[in-house]
Protein backbone atom coordinates (compact mmCIF):
# COMPACT_ATOMS: atom_id res chain seq x y z
CA UNK A 1 0.00 0.00 0.00
CA UNK A 2 1.46 3.32 -1.02
CA UNK A 3 -0.90 5.82 0.53
CA UNK A 4 -3.07 5.73 3.61
CA UNK A 5 -6.67 5.03 2.56
CA UNK A 6 -8.14 8.26 3.94
CA UNK A 7 -11.95 8.24 3.82
CA UNK A 8 -12.05 12.05 3.98
CA UNK A 9 -14.26 12.25 7.05
CA UNK A 10 -12.49 15.49 8.04
CA UNK A 11 -12.30 14.61 11.73
CA UNK A 12 -8.53 14.88 12.02
CA UNK A 13 -8.82 18.43 10.63
CA UNK A 14 -11.27 19.36 13.38
CA UNK A 15 -8.69 18.59 16.07
CA UNK A 16 -5.77 20.67 14.80
CA UNK A 17 -6.42 23.39 17.40
CA UNK A 18 -6.25 20.84 20.21
CA UNK A 19 -3.13 19.29 18.66
CA UNK A 20 -1.39 22.65 18.45
CA UNK A 21 -2.41 23.49 22.02
CA UNK A 22 -0.69 20.28 23.20
CA UNK A 23 2.31 20.51 20.89
CA UNK A 24 4.77 20.05 23.76
CA UNK A 25 3.48 16.47 24.22
CA UNK A 26 4.41 15.46 20.67
CA UNK A 27 7.58 13.99 19.18
CA UNK A 28 10.18 16.77 18.61
CA UNK A 29 10.13 16.23 14.83
CA UNK A 30 6.35 16.68 14.81
CA UNK A 31 6.74 19.78 16.92
CA UNK A 32 9.07 21.23 14.29
CA UNK A 33 6.48 20.63 11.59
CA UNK A 34 3.54 21.95 13.54
CA UNK A 35 5.24 25.08 14.86
CA UNK A 36 5.14 26.33 11.29
CA UNK A 37 1.67 24.98 10.47
CA UNK A 38 0.76 27.09 7.42
CA UNK A 39 -2.96 27.58 8.05
CA UNK A 40 -5.07 29.39 10.60
CA UNK A 41 -7.20 27.61 13.16
CA UNK A 42 -10.90 28.49 13.31
CA UNK A 43 -12.47 29.40 16.67
CA UNK A 44 -13.97 25.88 16.87
CA UNK A 45 -10.44 24.40 16.69
CA UNK A 46 -10.65 23.14 13.12
CA UNK A 47 -8.27 23.92 10.29
CA UNK A 48 -9.17 26.94 8.16
CA UNK A 49 -8.75 24.76 5.05
CA UNK A 50 -11.61 22.49 6.11
CA UNK A 51 -14.65 23.24 3.95
CA UNK A 52 -18.26 23.37 5.13
CA UNK A 53 -18.66 19.93 3.54
CA UNK A 54 -15.96 18.57 5.87
CA UNK A 55 -13.32 18.20 3.15
CA UNK A 56 -9.79 19.55 3.02
CA UNK A 57 -9.59 22.25 0.36
CA UNK A 58 -5.84 21.64 -0.07
CA UNK A 59 -5.89 17.83 0.22
CA UNK A 60 -3.74 17.20 -2.86
CA UNK A 61 -1.17 19.73 -1.60
CA UNK A 62 -1.51 19.26 2.15
CA UNK A 63 1.40 20.00 4.50
CA UNK A 64 3.71 17.15 5.49
CA UNK A 65 2.29 17.31 9.02
CA UNK A 66 -1.09 16.28 7.56
CA UNK A 67 0.31 13.31 5.64
CA UNK A 68 0.29 10.01 7.50
CA UNK A 69 2.71 8.48 5.01
CA UNK A 70 5.31 11.25 5.25
CA UNK A 71 4.94 11.60 9.01
CA UNK A 72 5.79 7.90 9.41
CA UNK A 73 8.83 8.33 7.17
CA UNK A 74 9.93 11.46 9.03
CA UNK A 75 9.71 9.65 12.36
CA UNK A 76 11.47 6.56 10.96
CA UNK A 77 8.55 4.29 11.83
CA UNK A 78 7.39 1.14 10.09
CA UNK A 79 4.80 2.36 7.59
CA UNK A 80 2.45 -0.61 8.06
CA UNK A 81 2.46 -0.28 11.85
CA UNK A 82 1.91 3.46 11.62
CA UNK A 83 -0.93 3.00 9.12
CA UNK A 84 -2.56 0.49 11.48
CA UNK A 85 -2.22 2.82 14.48
CA UNK A 86 -3.58 5.72 12.42
CA UNK A 87 -6.49 3.63 11.13
CA UNK A 88 -7.32 2.61 14.69
CA UNK A 89 -7.32 6.27 15.80
CA UNK A 90 -9.38 7.36 12.78
CA UNK A 91 -11.93 4.63 13.37
CA UNK A 92 -12.18 5.58 17.04
CA UNK A 93 -12.89 9.21 16.10
CA UNK A 94 -15.38 8.16 13.42
CA UNK A 95 -17.26 5.88 15.80
CA UNK A 96 -17.19 8.46 18.59
CA UNK A 97 -18.59 11.13 16.22
CA UNK A 98 -21.39 8.79 15.15
CA UNK A 99 -20.47 8.90 11.46
CA UNK A 100 -21.57 6.22 9.02
CA UNK A 101 -19.54 3.02 8.90
CA UNK A 102 -18.79 3.99 5.29
CA UNK A 103 -16.16 6.35 6.74
CA UNK A 104 -14.31 3.61 8.65
CA UNK A 105 -10.76 3.14 7.41
CA UNK A 106 -10.13 -0.33 6.03
CA UNK A 107 -6.54 -1.30 5.46
CA UNK A 108 -5.81 -3.76 2.68
CA UNK A 109 -4.36 -7.11 3.58
CA UNK A 110 -1.27 -6.01 1.65
CA UNK A 111 -0.24 -3.87 4.62
CA UNK A 112 0.70 -7.05 6.43
CA UNK A 113 4.26 -8.10 5.81
CA UNK A 114 4.30 -10.69 3.09
CA UNK A 115 6.96 -13.35 2.67
CA UNK A 116 9.52 -12.59 -0.01
CA UNK A 117 10.17 -16.21 -0.91
CA UNK A 118 8.28 -19.47 -0.85
CA UNK A 119 10.40 -20.78 2.00
CA UNK A 120 9.73 -17.69 4.16
CA UNK A 121 6.01 -18.27 3.73
CA UNK A 122 6.07 -21.80 5.10
CA UNK A 123 4.33 -22.28 8.41
CA UNK A 124 5.95 -25.63 9.24
CA UNK A 125 9.21 -27.26 8.29
CA UNK A 126 9.15 -29.08 4.99
CA UNK A 127 8.22 -32.75 5.35
CA UNK A 128 10.33 -35.39 3.74
CA UNK A 129 8.18 -37.48 1.49
CA UNK A 130 8.79 -41.09 0.68
CA UNK A 131 7.67 -42.68 -2.48
CA UNK A 132 5.00 -45.25 -2.03
CA UNK A 133 6.32 -47.37 -4.83
CA UNK A 134 10.03 -47.31 -5.58
CA UNK A 135 10.99 -46.85 -9.22
CA UNK A 136 11.33 -50.02 -11.27
CA UNK A 137 14.71 -51.60 -10.95
CA UNK A 138 15.39 -49.94 -7.55
CA UNK A 139 16.80 -52.23 -4.91
CA UNK A 140 16.68 -51.11 -1.30
CA UNK A 141 19.92 -51.48 0.68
Amino acid sequence: MDDFPCTKCGLCCTYIGETLANIDKLHPKLQDLLINFPYDVKPDGSCSMLTDEGLCSVYDHKPIACSIKYTAQLLGLDINEYYQASADMCNHLITQAGLSDDYLVKLEESTKETPQTYEEGRKRPRKRRRRKNPPKGFKSP
